[in-house]
């Protein structure tokens, strides 16, 4: 994409002397303990904003060692447990995480906690860590009324390289690359080909064995640059994902799709940071024979204050648009009001607005919520007639640690809601919230209410607990129709002006029951324990299906995939 790589490299040769930090790969363990930290604290740090994701490796070090000269601060010795292993796997930032190990492996290799091999000179610094996550489950189905109960035997297998690191101790570099194998649940499988992307991930190819079928194959590869452009303003490119909120879910820009090209520039400075993500994203697409897909653009904006001791509030703003593998030009301003552009256009794509905010409160709890605007009509809204175009999602939530006085117990609780349309766009412009075949947003899409709830208990340092309930509503489409939940469907194509109600076509009931026991052995060497329920009830009788799913993984450096839609 020529517009970004102009700009990436305009911001290159303007380097200053200030080091740029590598990312936290989102879904990590330290993301709940920079949580943990965050609420405990009686005050909201001013220069860390826990809603804009992935969070920074220098912020979070920084963040954490003004929390310990806090006077008030008290932590559990689990809590500094988990405070350390931040440390150790940013020890290019944290002077007490840059301890020796105290048996190296042939003198070369783990002479350093965090990392299998790591080369630190006046010129540069590189870490390199395998990659793996060997998973065997089997999954127990049934479908319909009277279907008998299956048993399928699944399995993952993944192998890859992370490397990280820093040049002229300036530069920062992070590169991920592993080969996959995967047979998924059949929920999941069903995912697969109707979007015709494996979630997350995007392109795959075929891959079945003598005693099975409906296996994936598929490469996952992410890698970006971060560099200073002045002392306050900071630029990353690559290919990555990011996330706004500070939800378990987010209504403006999750992580759920694959990795996607991305210029990012933040600019943070007293209580505020302002993040522009230009980004290259695949519009939809059949799949096939290998040709050239068909490209798409999307711009954000948010806006995050930490406002006082207790209040971080964020605007946010976005377009997406198509214009024949080009970029709009227009949307390159940083500070404009992209509605404004998008209406001196002629309003051909895809404008929406919202916001977030967070309270903490008693060293305990953590009140959020996000608010996304598509289209509406204050009179319709008022009015209460179900108008198609009164499109728009709202999300709250609480976060409790220490549950009761139980330290290390936490609970979030969290409320989705999205009416039907939000996120679509007319005619075949490519300009819905979408990247690869999949939502930007919410896996459901739109036309839904959810609620999450999960428990978190780490008794001992090695061992977390994690129980999550997921229940849902949503409205399906029947044959040739056009609820609201699609995303993808144009919506020229609505079944009715007024009358819209979440859930409407064929109601559908999901609910998903997970219990996961995790221990680490090493650091970032986990072995997991799963338990999944999951229950849909459709309208229509012969979409009902249920399953249960055991299993156990270990996985080495390397995230655990959320799969709850």
């Amino acid at each position: 994409m020529k517009s970004l790589a102009i700009l990436s490299l305009s911001g290159l040769l303007s380097v200053a002397a200030l080091a740029q930090s590598t990312l936290i790969p989102l879904n990590t363990p330290g993301y709940h303990f920079l949580d943990r930290q965050d609420i405990k604290s009686s005050a909201i740090n001013p220069s860390f904003h826990t809603s804009l994701k992935p969070f920074a490796r220098k912020s979070a070090v920084l963040f954490l060692e003004a929390q310990e000269e806090a006077t008030d601060m008290q932590l559990s010795a689990i809590d500094r447990q988990n405070q350390y292993y931040l440390y150790k796997d940013s020890k290019e930032w944290s002077g007490k995480g840059q301890i020796d190990s105290k048996k190296p492996i042939l003198k070369y290799f783990y002479t350093h906690p965090s990392d299998l091999y790591s080369l630190n000179t006046d010129l540069f610094f590189v870490r390199f860590n395998p990659v793996a996550h060997l998973q065997y489950h089997k999954e127990q189905l049934s479908t319909g009324n009277d279907n008998p109960i299956t048993v399928w035997p699944l399995d993952n297998n993944t192998r890859g390289i992370e490397v990280s690191g820093m040049i002229d101790k300036k530069v920062g570099f992070y590169t991920f690359m592993a080969d996959n194998q995967s047979f998924y649940q059949r929920y999941v499988q069903s995912r697969i080909a109707r979007d015709q992307a494996v979630p997350g991930e995007g392109f795959y190819k075929d891959f079945n064995k003598p005693d099975k079928t409906g296996g994936v194959d598929y490469f996952t590869a992410r890698g970006y640059i971060t560099f200073p452009a002045t002392r306050h303003i900071g630029v990353q490119f690559g290919h990555d994902k990011n996330f706004i909120g500070n939800g378990y879910r987010s209504l403006l820009l999750s992580d759920y799709a694959a990795n996607y090209l991305f210029l990012k520039i933040n600019t943070e400075i007293w209580k505020i940071n302002y993040q522009n993500l230009y980004t290259e994203l695949h519009a939809q697409f059949n799949r096939g024979a290998d040709t050239l897909l068909p490209k798409k653009y999307a711009v954000f904006h948010h806006l995050s204050y930490n406002v006082n001791r207790w209040l971080n509030i964020g605007l946010f703003e976005s377009v997406i648009f198509s214009r024949q593998n080009q970029f709009e030009l227009q949307y390159l301003n940083p500070i404009i009001f992209y509605r404004f552009v998008e209406q001196k256009l002629g309003s051909p794509d895809n404008a929406m607005v919202g916001m977030d905010f967070k309270v903490n409160a008693l060293k305990h709890f953590s009140l959020y919520g996000q608010l996304l605007l598509d289209e509406f009509l204050f009179k319709e809204l008022k009015a209460q007639s179900g108008w198609w175009a009164n499109k728009f999602g709202i999300q709250t939530g609480l976060k409790y640690i220490d549950v009761a006085g139980i330290s290390n117990l936490d609970a979030i609780g969290e409320v989705n809601i999205v009416r039907p349309y939000t996120y679509t766009h007319r005619g075949i412009s490519n300009a819905n919230h979408t990247h690869y075949n999949q939502p930007l947003a919410h896996p459901l899409g739109a036309n839904f209410r959810e609620f999450v709830g999960i428990i978190r208990y780490q008794p001992v340092h090695p061992v977390l607990i994690q129980a999550k309930l997921l229940q849902a509503v949503y409205g399906a489409d029947s044959t040739d129709s056009n609820w609201g939940a699609d995303v993808f469907q144009s919506y020229d194509n609505i079944m009715q002006i007024y009358g819209n109600t979440i859930g409407q076509g064929v109601r559908t009931q999901l609910m998903i029951a997970e219990l996961i026991l995790t221990y680490q052995w090493r650091h970032n060497l986990f072995f997991d324990l799963i338990f999944r329920h999951r229950q849909e009830d459709s309208a229509l009788d012969i979409r009902d299906n249920q399953g249960n799913y055991v299993g156990a993984a270990i996985r080495w450096n390397i995230a655990r995939k959320h799969l709850d839609f």
